[in-house]
């Protein structure tokens, strides 16, 4: 029986990093960078689990009924500063 078959395809925004560079020819700061960078932004499926990646073993994607936690979403900002 394929009642508990779906299909599991997606496509994932996983990790994206946005910066810019201020060349600053300044005697202090020579070079100043901000970024941010985000990860698992994104999931477009049908998929009706938690998340059609999820696995507990290496051989087993999709199964999400074990009581796992889907994937966070992370957020990052910085500061590169050369001196």
């Amino acid at each position: 029986s394929d009642y508990y078959l779906e299909n599991g395809s997606f496509v994932k925004l996983d990790n994206v990093t946005l910066g810019y560079n201020f060349n600053l020819k300044g005697k202090a700061v020579k070079n100043f960078r901000v970024y941010a960078t985000g990860r698992n932004l994104l999931t477009f499926t049908s998929y009706t689990g938690l998340d059609p990646e999820l696995q507990d073993t290496g051989f087993t994607t999709g199964i999400d009924n074990r009581g796992f936690y889907p994937r966070t979403n992370s957020y990052t900002l910085g500061l590169n500063i050369t001196f």
